[in-house]
């Protein structure tokens, strides 16, 4: 079985929050958390970072070397491309994407997508097509040959800003396989996502909550918020630019 490797691609210029993945809350950037939270994921063989290679990402790629954590530097909006660049620096041979604005997964989660990979004939799978889990807990694992041939296929600036987004688009060509959940996970109507300042304040209440454990799953987030349901309400309105790539839940 060839190389696991997580990608995660982050830069400082976020439109709603710049410079979130170096804003410290407990001591440790945005980033860091996000880190430590996909190294608990038993299934992967390592992590690389993908950043753009603007100046203004210097802080990322400086952090990365300070914890010890590969990096690659490509372009600012061909996203394909970057995620492509750095999981070929590292070897992989599967490639599992875990959001930048995500730094609350729970590893079970990622685990979860690459078991359903190793154990289907799949190019690709996934439990963020359809709405399954709160948000900020989306993950992909894939075979890189097979985004390296989607990328060579793809030309679409706007479909590249967007990651494996051709994949997914194609299930004609790639062989996919869609995660679906029924239980008390299936809460859409959380956001862990971080993308404006209301974000931010959710993720803060959470990590001061369960300080200084950093292992706490997805069910024990939801029972807390649950039982703070005014935690809920800061961010239950903000739009969610990414939910037009989603399909209904049935």
């Amino acid at each position: 079985m060839g190389k696991t490797v997580a990608v995660i691609c982050v830069r400082m210029g976020s439109e709603r929050l710049p410079g979130k993945m170096m804003r410290k809350t407990l001591g440790t950037p945005m980033l860091g958390h996000l880190i430590a939270r996909v190294k608990q994921a038993k299934n992967i063989d390592g992590i690389v970072i993908a950043t753009p290679s603007s100046p203004e990402n210097d802080a990322i790629a400086a952090y990365c070397e300070t914890v010890g954590v590969p990096h690659f530097r490509g372009s600012e909006d061909d996203i394909t491309g970057r995620m492509l660049g750095a999981l070929e620096s590292q070897q992989a041979e599967t490639g599992v994407e875990v959001y930048g604005d995500s730094p609350l997964i729970d590893s079970a989660l990622i685990d979860e997508c690459i078991t359903a990979y190793r154990e289907g004939n799949f190019d690709w799978v996934g439990n963020d097509v359809t709405p399954v889990y709160p948000s900020g807990m989306y993950s992909e694992t894939f075979s890189v040959s097979a985004f390296r041939d989607a990328a060579t296929r793809n030309t679409d600036p706007a479909i590249r800003e967007h990651g494996t987004l051709y994949l997914r688009q194609h299930p004609e060509l790639y062989r996919q396989k869609h995660l679906s959940y029924e239980g008390p996970l299936k809460r859409t109507d959380i956001h862990l996502d971080i993308d404006t300042e209301e974000d931010f304040m959710v993720f803060e209440h959470i990590l001061r909550n369960f300080a200084p454990r950093t292992d706490f799953s997805l069910g024990e987030i939801i029972a807390f918020l649950d039982a703070h349901p005014e935690i809920i309400a800061t961010n239950k309105n903000i739009h969610r630019r990414w939910k037009q790539y989603q399909k209904p839940n049935p």
